[in-house]
């Protein structure tokens, strides 16, 4: 009767990795295809030239919690899925990757701007959900809607963007994973006198 190998501790690490993998690449093309939902509903309940700010506050206030919240969990899972997929553990090597355009460096950073931008919007997402005119029409006087919005929907339209080129970038090559091979097959090159030995 043939015993099946158990799973090391290295199998086991290594099969969570390449399945957080999976649902990074899962997490890369709905954040896109949101992104740009997003960007679209925004531009077509704001009007021409961005001429009907009020409907956009009216409508998209049932919107501004559950789709902002959703974003920020899309976008935390593909940032960390993307740095994942670079080799951080050598500086220079990172460094490198990145001016020579390498696709995964250029998807890490896109997607941490992207966050960062998103972030840097949230008081205003907020206002948005707070809207109520005959409530609290304080928060949303007609003279400072252009003010607060338009850069609101400038940075959601450059984070379309920016996961938009991350994901074509990581589309590219979805097999490429520098942190794996780092981690799990760097000891085989380094100390190959000791593989020979273990398999013999």
């Amino acid at each position: 009767m043939d015993m099946k190998p158990s799973w090391t501790t290295r199998d086991v690490a290594l099969s969570v990795h390449r399945a957080f993998r999976m649902i990074g690449l899962f997490s890369h093309g709905f954040l896109a295809g949101c992104a740009v939902w997003n960007i679209v509903v925004i531009y077509v309940l704001a009007g021409d030239e961005l001429s009907d700010l009020s409907n956009l506050l009216q409508q998209y206030k049932h919107l501004a919690y559950p789709f902002q919240s959703l974003l920020y969990l899309l976008l935390a899972l593909s940032t960390v899925s993307a740095f994942d997929r670079t080799d951080f553990a050598k500086t220079s090597v990172a460094i490198r990757n990145f001016l020579a355009l390498e696709p995964t460096a250029l998807a890490s950073f896109l997607y941490f701007a992207a966050l960062i931008l998103s972030l840097s919007q949230q008081m205003t997402s907020d206002r948005i959900h707070l809207y109520a005119p005959s409530v609290n029409g304080s928060l949303w006087a007609a003279e400072i809607e252009e003010r607060f919005l338009q850069p609101w929907i400038i940075v959601n339209l450059v984070v379309a963007l920016l996961v938009g080129l991350s994901w074509l970038f990581l589309s590219y090559r979805p097999s490429v994973d520098l942190s794996e091979e780092l981690m799990f097959f760097s000891d085989v090159e380094e100390y190959p006198d000791k593989g020979i030995q273990a398999s013999s």
